[in-house]
């Protein structure tokens, strides 16, 4: 493990060696070029979440904020350098909603504090077939991604290099040394030295087309022993099926490995076909042996409403309907139905849950999506019932 951390300190020396280099090889009336030639974007975000459970006692969520990503980038510094900075921030708006409820929704912090902190700073060295990022960046791999399903992102302190020189081809490696916690709810990048170790997370990734199909996978190792997970892994393939309108096949695999206990495997399918303005989809996921997750995002077809996990030995079947009645408007709905093979009636989680998902584009900047779903926990499950609704608007400037 040691030559692999060994390994990724040079390719980060490296990086910014490349990035150094570049400003030093300008002049100052080149760098002033950049900062005046640099993109200021506001990605806002208004957010209603209200989470309310059958279970007598038990603590419901609300809050009502306003917030989202202020970001500045630079122009290039010389040919392919560029640097970018952006605040993150969830506001409760004007405390129309007490903080006290808030902690439960994840767009406040977990004591119903406003969110707020430097979200990504980062060197961005880029030729188009080769990138060197260093610093607070999103990554969108499988099990390791920005987990955009609240207000704000997640968001990792790390040194990325992705290669583009075979076609339709993306190769990427990295390390991880922190991250803002699950969609960045905490205001800050805590260590996950429980988890993770004490040394962070290195990973590959790689995506590709192949004969119509697209293939990517990812593996994630912890680079030290001293946290719970040994390594993460997935894999997915998307093939096109030449017949009926979008018709396609997908299935999954992925694994969790633990420092001690049994590891965990998830596999699944998905089929798909479109009508006209209707798709639709049947989706089957299993885990077998031991809890399953990825670092952030569990990627599992069917629990594309939430999206993380821990998630439990089980078997789950579902489908999925998603209606355009016209170009600006989608509305999709989803059932799925979990059946718990734990053997742990403590942590028990049997059910059958409904989705909800409306969007529609009111204009070139902004959007409203309405998001609802209703969980029905088995009656001898010790879990609550639950019901989430959500009202997002959202404005770019």
């Amino acid at each position: 493990m040691k030559s692999v951390k060994t390994s990724l300190s040079i390719l980060t020396l490296a990086a910014l060696a490349v990035g150094v280099s570049s400003v030093t090889s300008v002049s100052a009336e080149t760098f002033s070029e950049a900062l005046q030639n640099g993109k200021t974007t506001i990605n806002t975000r208004t957010f209603y979440f209200n989470r309310s459970f059958d279970k007598p006692g038990a603590k419901d969520a609300e809050a009502f904020t306003v917030g989202g990503i202020m970001k500045y980038e630079t122009g290039k510094i010389g040919n392919n350098l560029k640097a970018g900075f952006a605040y993150y921030g969830s506001h409760s708006l004007f405390n129309i909603i007490d903080r006290n409820k808030g902690g439960g929704t994840s767009i406040l912090q977990s004591n119903g504090d406003d969110i707020a902190f430097l979200g990504e700073a980062y060197l961005d060295y880029d030729t188009g077939t080769n990138q060197f990022k260093i610093g607070r960046q999103r990554l969108n791999g499988p099990i390791m991604n920005d987990h955009d399903i609240r207000i704000l992102p997640s968001t990792y302190e790390a040194a990325v290099y992705r290669n583009k020189s075979l076609p339709n081809t993306t190769l990427e490696a990295g390390y991880v040394d922190r991250y803002s916690g699950f969609v960045s709810k905490l205001s800050g990048f805590d260590a996950q030295n429980a988890k993770w170790g004490t040394d962070g997370l290195a990973y590959v990734a790689a995506k590709t087309k192949l004969a119509g199909a697209t293939i990517r996978g990812q593996y994630v190792d912890t680079i030290d022993d001293s946290g719970i997970y040994d390594n993460y892994s997935y894999l997915d393939g998307k093939l096109p099926v030449g017949f009926g309108n979008k018709t396609y096949l997908k299935a999954q695999y992925g694994g969790t490995a633990y420092q001690t206990g049994k590891d965990s495997s998830m596999y699944g399918f998905k089929a798909g076909t479109s009508f006209g303005p209707l798709d639709v989809a049947v989706l089957w996921n299993t885990i077998d042996d031991n809890i399953y997750r990825g670092v952030e995002s569990g990627a599992m077809y069917t629990d594309w409403q939430q999206g993380y996990g821990n998630y439990e030995p089980s078997d789950a079947v579902g489908g999925q309907l998603i209606y355009h009645p016209i170009s600006k408007a989608s509305i999709k709905l989803g059932y799925v139905d979990v059946e718990s093979k734990s053997g742990d009636a403590f942590n028990d989680d049997t059910y059958k849950e409904f989705n909800l998902d409306a969007k529609y584009k009111l204009s070139k900047a902004s959007k409203v999506r309405l998001r609802y779903s209703n969980k029905d926990q088995d009656k001898n499950s010790a879990r609550e019932d639950r019901d989430d609704f959500r009202v997002i608007y959202y404005y770019d400037f």
